[in-house]
């Protein structure tokens, strides 16, 4: 079991080598607690600068405090040091603003989201890193949970008579997927609306970074509305799943009711994104007033004067709140994912299992058709060989799939970006971070796919203004989803909300996220490549021959 492990050190900034020795203090606290050598080396890199800022805000003689410590299986670096307040961000002493190195140092560090927070209280500097254990962990986990799920509800069908087997569903199985899923319903509606208003009110800053900046997020913009649409095709192409199969199943329980008589018009959808109260649309449940307040709320914190920065602090602090209460409910992803397998094992017919099985195979044909649209993107747009590409993003795509995190692949992905691709450093250290914050292609796919698979499956004919409604609230969250892992499911729950699906769909799934989010995450950061190879290009930064190089530099 995890136990509770809290390592503190101090150093003395009058002693010339305190930031070596905070380092290597840092370093073997972090061995010690066997974390991951690559989320080791990415805490080095961010730490060594952070300090140094810190002690140049400092006075004379300043103590350094480190505090390494591992609670709950979330492992944290705590650094506090007596100084000035500072933007680590955008450090006015130490970056020149107008060479825009401020700005990719903003983006990089920001692609971190909650892994990194700052605050300065009392005239102290403050600098929370949270190192974690990996996404892969989890991952590895829930695939593990998956496994003895298809055994143990195998095991319960045809071994177990069936008195035992109900009872077993009923009074064990069934009550833990239920808590589960209400601790979803419980977070699902702040989250979302914490993380898009941070997300905004940050977006002033990126408008100073210029044309690369620009050309950047569009790129991303485009290549999420194509995910989108994409997907749509797709799914109405395959057609996975029986409509109605859902209903009146031991899985969802007994006589699910589906409100079919609400107005879907494009008109009606189109007036009722402006709520009529601040309250009802967290009250309600309903996605697209959700999102529009959190948009409206996001942009306005840049537009108060003197009240910007303690209302963006404000709404930060919230997000982290939120995103850390998430955090501890995916700690039970793998037990649940056990639970819902089993479930689906014993109370789903052939039939049934072989609709997910079809929805899956729908969601890969997805990511693969995302990745021919990167692929005719780099050839027509960037005049680059789209073979190429693939054959240099290859390390790139591999630690993506692995990891099953675009912030923790940003390193990986960044050296592959300049020594592989041959981008230059000005377009590859601001493009890779922003878009492992907001470019989230193969999470769009996923919540396109599942969203219509779960409304066919629980009997709802999915309008043209319902369709409508689905794509702008994908697009909207894959720009604010919360950076955590499980925020695809967490984002996927407001979804079925937008689509009138009950909660209690996502168990379908849940079985089988852990192997999609493999692939979403692939996708986010192929994409992530493609256009800041396509960037580059466009703006002369890009050394062709370095590109078309066969060499595995």
């Amino acid at each position: 079991m995890n136990k509770i492990k809290n390592m503190k050190s101090s150093f003395s900034s009058a002693n010339q080598t305190f930031i070596s020795d905070a380092m290597i203090y840092i370093r073997s606290c972090l061995e010690g607690l066997q974390v991951n050598k690559k989320l080791i080396q990415k805490t080095e890199l961010i730490s060594e600068e952070i300090i140094a800022d810190m002690a140049s805000h400092a006075p004379e003689g300043a103590e350094l405090k480190v505090n390494v410590k591992k609670f709950f299986g979330e492992t944290t670096v705590n650094i506090t040091m007596k100084g000035d307040e500072f933007s680590p961000y955008s450090d006015d002493d130490s970056i020149d603003e107008d060479s825009g190195e401020w700005a990719i140092r903003s983006v990089l560090l920001r692609s971190y989201g909650e892994s990194f927070k700052y605050n300065n209280k009392n005239n102290t500097n403050h600098v929370r890193i949270v190192v974690g254990q990996s996404e892969q962990h989890m991952n590895n986990a829930a695939l593990y949970a998956l496994l003895f799920g298809v055994v143990f509800g195998l095991i319960v069908k045809f071994l177990f008579p069936l008195p035992v087997s109900n009872v077993l569903c009923s009074y064990i199985l069934q009550p833990i997927k239920t808590v589960f899923m209400n601790g979803i319903k419980i977070i699902i509606a702040p989250v979302v609306f914490f993380s898009i208003v941070s997300c905004f009110s940050s977006f002033g800053s990126l408008s100073e970074v210029g044309k690369i900046g620009t050309k950047v997020i569009g790129v991303y913009l485009l290549t999420t509305v194509i995910a989108v649409f994409v997907a749509m095709g797709i799914f109405h192409l395959i057609q996975p799943g029986e409509f109605g199969f859902a209903l009146n199943t031991a899985l969802s329980g007994s006589n699910v009711n589906v409100d079919t008589s609400i107005d879907t018009s494009i008109m009606s959808t189109l007036i009722n994104i402006v709520p009529t109260n601040f309250l009802s649309p967290f009250l309600e449940s309903d996605t697209l007033q959700l999102i529009f307040l959190a948009v409206m709320c996001g942009i306005s914190i840049g537009m108060v004067g003197q009240y910007s920065a303690m209302l963006k602090e404000l709404f930060e602090a919230l997000n982290t709140l939120f995103l850390t209460v998430t955090t501890l409910i995916t700690h039970f992803i793998p037990i649940v994912a056990f639970v819902s397998t089993a479930l689906l094992i014993i109370n789903l017919s052939f039939d049934s299992l072989m609709s997910i099985i079809t929805a899956a195979i729908t969601h890969f044909t997805g990511i693969i058709s995302m990745m021919c649209v990167y692929g005719l993107l780099v050839m027509i747009i960037g005049r680059l060989n789209p073979f190429t590409f693939f054959r240099n993003d290859k390390e790139g795509m591999v630690t993506s799939l692995s990891l099953s995190s675009s912030s923790a692949s940003v390193p990986t992905n960044i050296r592959v970006c300049t020594d592989k691709m041959g981008v230059s450093p000005k377009v590859a250290n601001f493009s890779i971070p922003l878009g492992a914050t907001i470019n989230m292609d193969g999470v769009c796919v996923y919540l396109t796919v599942f969203g219509l698979f779960l409304a066919k499956a629980y009997g709802i004919t999915v309008t043209p203004s319902m369709m409508l409604s689905l794509a702008v609230t994908i697009v909207l969250l894959s720009l604010g989803a919360p950076g955590v892992p499980g925020c695809a499911f967490i984002c996927l729950g407001v979804v079925t909300a937008s689509l009138g699906i009950p909660i209690e769909a996502l168990s379908l799934i849940i079985a089988i996220n852990p192997v999609l989010d493999m692939f979403d995450t692939m996708s986010n950061t192929t994409g992530d490549m493609a256009a800041a190879v396509i960037v580059a290009r466009s703006e002369g930064l890009i050394d062709l021959q370095k590109y078309n190089s066969k060499g595995t530099k």
